[in-house]
């Protein structure tokens, strides 16, 4: 997809996001309520099938195009599957199978394949509650399977997020998969995948939590002018901005990197490096933006906790600052004290 198409994208699903995807819808997914109508326009309009070849039904778009509808779709708080189907669909189209029907959960990890058959138990599985699929990828090299699994044949227990979205468990016991395709994605690069697709919704959410509480800063007046004139706002604001665009830097650089080398491989460091970084300021960003607005940011009426919370959750999905800087450290020990520097100081890394 040229500039030109990806930007008419983005526009189109910002307007719907924007109309679509408001205060009232967020608040009733948190209550348990399924968003048809939103589901139904977002799979209308194809964007579950953006990263899809054209000859499969899809709308040719490349992992770029993904990533980028991603950020925008964090920056709305969108409460559905979005990232979760896209992302199957791609792996799907990549292996040579067929787009999922309805909203997807995606796997990677603790699952086996035998026989043909599927068991075993997937915890913490973003939006399980509301999948009428799952994609899972088992094994790795060769051996790595894509496989699709209908709701019917799973074992759900919802846990609902911090966020209140329909996250939970799914258990299978000798599951007949619909799809079992060899897959050039491993289970180790579906979650790299998936961890920078997550990094991306929380540089959006990071960003609109920055707009929303520079706003809120401007309009609201103490002692005769706006708080933002006071310097210990504008301390806590400039911190704050630092911190969200370090989130946005990290993010993107992974983004590039991993659309010039393709979803087979590559990238690794730039994708555990934005996850870190991401997850890392998650908590910080979230304090400061309502220690900004102070009370009224910590209300149920206002928005600001539709993307703090988002961000306290995605934080830990596909991987904690913890696991992945634990990676990070790893690969630079593997590749020896020399490289440290000229990597950290290469243009790549310190554009």
């Amino acid at each position: 997809m040229d500039r030109e198409s990806r930007e008419m994208l983005l526009e189109t699903a910002g307007r719907l996001f924007a109309d679509r995807s408001g205060k009232e819808v967020v608040n009733a997914v948190e209550k348990g309520e399924w968003p048809a109508g939103l589901w139904s326009e977002i799979t209308d309009m194809g964007l579950p099938l953006v990263a899809v070849p054209e000859a499969a039904g899809g709308a040719d778009g490349t992992l770029a195009d993904l990533l980028a509808l991603l950020r925008l779709s964090g920056s709305h708080a969108v409460p559905v599957p979005l990232m979760e189907t896209a992302l199957a669909n791609l792996v799907l189209a990549a292996a040579g199978g067929v787009p999922v029907e309805g909203p997807a959960a995606l796997i990677a990890g603790g699952l086996t394949l035998a026989g043909g058959k599927v068991s075993g138990t997937a915890k913490r599985v973003a939006f399980a509650g509301v999948a009428a699929q799952f994609v899972a990828v088992i094994g790795v090299g060769p051996a790595a399977r894509v496989v699709v699994l209908d709701r019917s044949s799973a074992k759900v227990a919802v846990e609902p997020s911090f966020a209140g979205e329909p996250y939970g468990s799914a258990q299978f016991e000798g599951a007949a998969p619909v799809q079992n395709l060899a897959s050039p994605v491993s289970e180790v690069r579906l979650r790299e995948l998936a961890a920078l697709a997550r990094a991306m919704q929380m540089a959006g959410a990071a960003d609109r939590a920055l707009a929303i509480t520079v706003e809120y800063c401007k309009q609201r007046s103490q002692f005769g002018r706006p708080i933002s004139n006071f310097q210990a706002i504008q301390h806590l604001l400039a911190e704050l901005a630092s911190c969200v665009a370090a989130t946005v830097a990290a993010a993107e650089a992974a983004s590039r990197d991993a659309s010039e080398v393709g979803i087979g491989s590559g990238a690794e460091f730039s994708i555990a490096a934005a996850k870190t970084q991401a997850s890392e300021f998650a908590q910080r960003i979230a304090a400061m933006a309502h220690q900004s607005m102070g009370a009224m940011g910590f209300t149920q009426e206002h928005v600001l906790h539709h993307y703090t919370r988002r961000l306290w959750v995605w934080r830990r999905d596909w991987g904690s600052e913890t696991e992945w800087g634990a990676e990070l450290g790893a690969a630079v020990a593997r590749a020896g004290a020399e490289t440290l520097w000229p990597t950290l100081t290469s243009s790549r890394f310190a554009a």
